[in-house]
């Protein structure tokens, strides 16, 4: 649009200096003309917005990084100096990449806003090079006048021979987010050096360590966002509680802070609190205290009411601990009573607590509903230690609540067959086995479709607990497969307008003692139903983590325009044709299900929505996916026009081109012009 606007302004002034007079004019004013000609007149242009810097600037603050690098930096000079703050390059780098490239990735790190780097066990040595890049920054002197740097590694010969160096945007490192395993000690993880320019630090810790925050808000004094979680549980030690306990300390930057499975002490954290000013995320997820203390939520809350920030995001739990349903309520709604995002812990969405989000006023954008990754399975949901939460009132809440019209983010554990919206995994299991299985319940789903249809931000761990857990037989795959394009094909129609989906699988799921599944839901192969997701036009972000990757690349090649070659094109229809059997088999199930099941009403306020209904009607189905690849493949329908960022396995998301190319090592990397721009 804004490429358009300019040139039309070009094409305008062009036009209005080279237009030729619309008429004849007498021989004296042709004299006149004449010498007027002679001497060049004032060139008068229309002000528009594009003269306007303090408009465009406003502009500008609109449009994404993706528009920013590729279109907007390179219309003129002009446009570039207007949004050099606002692009920044990031670098990420992934243990299961290269792990003996460490060194070499880090290279790229002078001029990077942003860094991302997962470790684990198996590439500890990486480490002091990591240390020892960041300390290389903090020493050199920051010059924010430098915008462009020679990327000598990138360097490439031209046809002539001579060598063209290419260059990259320069910004100071700003971001730091660490995925780090138990490798570490805690010494070598305290040493980590952090540049003083940095505002956000986020840590994801997979053990028991301890971690110096005190040390990090002192030499990071510029740190707005601070994240600390931890699988196991983690020790936050704070230095300076103790060596400054001046009155006249200098207030921190701090606007948000969330800590998640964490050992720390109330008062040290209320001291904290009380020197951020500008505080307006506070979530404390399922922490505890050091021993022989404890937390009290009643204490709590008074200081922070106390505080002069104005809280708009809010947690607290505290690990083993079941609030009662006043304090609960006043954890919601006691701080930031009008807010429009709420985070929950999975047990405690009581009925109550269903009742007051069903009738509060306000409108939510953003429902977080948090869980452990340890936690059992029941047959209507999940159970912690003697805790046990079900999935219904979630359920119950995403297909019934007007609130929740306008939710924008959601990330929840969430049950396949609440998707099954015509119970059809229901039939397939009963065709498989007839009789009921004694001492095995079975549990009974109200399926329905959601009422948040703007959804732009999708986080699901899903579980399958209908008691289909068919060992190693066709009807396995089959049911299994059901279910996977059950759930692609239920997100691709009821959100048709997500920007960002990750979908993850439990490390066990199992609702029956002795039996266990790993990751057994979804499937990344054809008949799994991935390429029903294509329909996601606005879609950037996607993240599947399939257990393993064991197809073959055609069946996955169609997500970027390269691989719908005609080797893979003709691949994919070699493995459709073998499914006529199963079809036809299909088709027949669906006949005998439609005589003997009966209808029933779907939980859901867009029941008057004719046209969803009836692209419902295919959900789940093998001839849906079929039809897709066959469209995908002639050309016949658009296909993840919008994707930036791809990841199929437990890694960091990259370009899909990059992201197939470490699944398919043999596959031809194919670089951009704009590569030097991006991760």
């Amino acid at each position: 649009m804004l490429l358009s606007a300019s040139h039309t302004v070009l094409s305008l002034h062009t036009s209005r200096s080279s237009s030729p007079l619309p008429f004849i004019l007498p021989s004296r004013e042709r004299d006149v003309v004449s010498q007027s000609q002679r001497q060049p007149l004032p060139f008068r242009s229309t002000a528009t917005f594009l003269c306007i810097p303090e408009l465009l600037d406003i502009v500008f603050s609109f449009v994404s990084q993706e528009t920013l690098r590729k279109t907007v930096i390179l219309v003129c000079r002009n446009w570039f100096f207007l949004n050099r703050h606002r692009v920044s390059r990031e670098l990420s780098w992934d243990f299961q990449w290269f792990a003996d490239d460490a060194a070499q990735a880090l290279k790229k790190l002078p001029g990077a806003g942003r860094l991302v780097w997962r470790c684990d066990r198996y590439c500890e040595n990486t480490w002091p090079k990591l240390i020892k890049s960041l300390n290389g920054i903090e020493k050199q002197p920051s010059n924010p006048s430098s915008l462009w740097r020679k990327w000598p590694h990138s360097a490439a010969r031209g046809d002539n021979g001579s060598r063209k160096h290419l260059f990259q945007i320069y910004s100071p490192l700003k971001h730091i987010e660490l995925f780090s395993d138990h490798h570490l000690s805690d010494e070598s993880f305290n040493q980590l050096a952090l540049p003083s320019t940095l505002t956000t630090f986020k840590i994801h810790r997979y053990s028991t360590n301890s971690l110096d925050i005190g040390r990090i808000l002192t030499i990071c004094p510029h740190l707005e966002v601070l994240y600390v979680g931890s699988r196991a549980l983690m020790s936050i030690q704070g230095t300076w509680t103790s060596q400054r306990r001046e009155v006249g300390l200098e207030p921190l930057s701090l606007r948000s802070l969330v800590l998640e499975n964490v050992k720390l002490s109330q008062s040290w954290l209320e001291q904290l609190v009380a020197r951020t000013p500008q505080l307006g995320e506070l979530k404390l997820i399922s922490i505890t205290g050091p021993s022989g203390s404890t937390w009290e939520w009643s204490s709590l809350f008074q200081h922070l009411r106390s505080q002069p920030f104005a809280l708009h995001k809010f947690h607290y739990s505290v690990h083993g601990e079941i609030p009662s349903e006043d304090d609960l309520d006043d954890m919601l709604y006691g701080l930031c009573p009008n807010g429009s995002e709420r985070t929950l812990w999975s047990y405690n969405l009581t009925p109550g607590i269903f009742r007051s989000l069903t009738e509060q006023p306000s409108v939510l954008t953003s429902l977080d509903v948090l869980w452990h990754y340890l936690s059992r399975c029941h047959s209507d949901g999940w159970k912690e230690g003697d805790h046990f939460y079900s999935s219904t009132p979630l359920h119950r809440l995403l297909c019934e609540s007007p609130g929740l019209q306008h939710l924008k983010t959601l990330k929840a554990p969430y049950l396949i067959e609440h998707m099954d919206v015509h119970r059809r995994a229901k039939a397939y299991y009963d065709s498989v086995f007839p009789e009921p299985v004694v001492e095995r319940e079975r549990p009974i789903f109200h399926p329905g479709v959601w009422v948040c249809r703007n959804l732009q931000v999708l986080h699901l761990q899903v579980h399958s607990h209908g008691g289909y857990e068919l060992h190693g037989n066709y009807e396995r795959q089959v049911l299994l497969g059901y279910l996977s394009r059950t759930l692609f094909s239920y997100i691709s129609k009821v959100t048709p307008h997500l920007r960002d989906l990750h979908i993850e699988e439990p490390y066990s799921c199992s609702i029956f003692p002795g039996a266990f599944s790993l990751r057994t839901h979804i499937s990344e192969h054809l008949f799994g139903g991935l390429p029903l997701l294509s329909s996601l036009r606005y879609l950037e972000r996607l993240r599947v983590e399939f257990d393993d990757i064991s197809c073959d690349i055609s069946q996955l090649s169609w997500i970027y325009s390269a691989g719908r070659c005609l080797q893979d094109k003709c691949a994919r229809r070699a493995i459709m044709f073998k499914w006529e059997g199963q079809l036809k088999r299909e088709a027949q199930m669906e006949a005998i299900r439609l005589r003997s099941t009966p209808v029933e009403p779907l939980s859901s306020t867009w029941s008057h929505d004719i046209e969803l209904l009836k692209d419902l009607e295919s959900t789940g189905l093998l001839l849906e996916v079929k039809c897709r690849v066959e469209a995908i493949d002639m050309g016949e329908c658009e296909c993840l026009l919008s994707l930036q960022k791809l990841s199929l396995i437990r890694e960091l998301e990259r370009s899909p081109e990059r992201s197939m190319g470490s699944i398919f090592p043999r596959l031809p990397a194919k670089k951009s012009t704009w590569s030097i721009f991006r991760s």
